[in-house]
């Protein structure tokens, strides 16, 4: 069963740094509250490359103990400033996460999509997983709001 999750919000910025910026997975663990840490080879990936990503997630928050997992991920496609997509695979499942971004007046909209499927054990655990990731997702795009005024304050 494949579960997706699609969120909209406007940032005060340029599309080329909230871009530069959400395409750097070893930083998605400053504003996405699963995201615990990631790497690659490269520091700017483009369609063909590969990452990792450990995440940790609480269908029950606190009645179950964390899922953790490691993702290993290859970017799908990459058009700067305007789309990015990655698809992971986890030992459970596969996720696909996709950015789209629209700049009009000094203002991104920015769509983030994320599709999960999982089987095993997990695929008991889908409902409430989603409930948990629909809910993380609005924080993880107002965090990310925040983090990219306090980076335009920077400046």
């Amino acid at each position: 069963m494949l579960i997706s999750i699609h969120n909209e919000i406007e940032i005060a910025s340029t599309a080329r740094d909230l871009y530069n910026y959400v395409t750097q997975p070893w930083r998605w663990h400053e504003w996405h509250p699963n995201s615990r840490s990631a790497k690659s080879e490269h520091s700017a990936l483009a369609t063909g490359d590969e990452f990792s990503e450990q995440v940790e997630i609480r269908p029950l928050w606190p009645s179950l103990p964390a899922m953790k997992r490691t993702v290993a991920y290859k970017v799908n496609q990459s058009v700067p400033f305007q789309t990015w997509e990655a698809e992971g695979q986890l030992k459970d499942g596969r996720i696909r996460i996709r950015y789209d971004f629209e700049e009009k007046g000094g203002v991104t909209f920015f769509s983030r999509r994320v599709d999960l499927d999982v089987t095993g054990m997990s695929r008991m655990l889908l409902p409430l997983l989603k409930l948990r990731m629909e809910k993380l997702s609005m924080v993880a795009l107002t965090n990310l709001k925040e983090k990219m005024q306090e980076n335009s304050g920077e400046s």
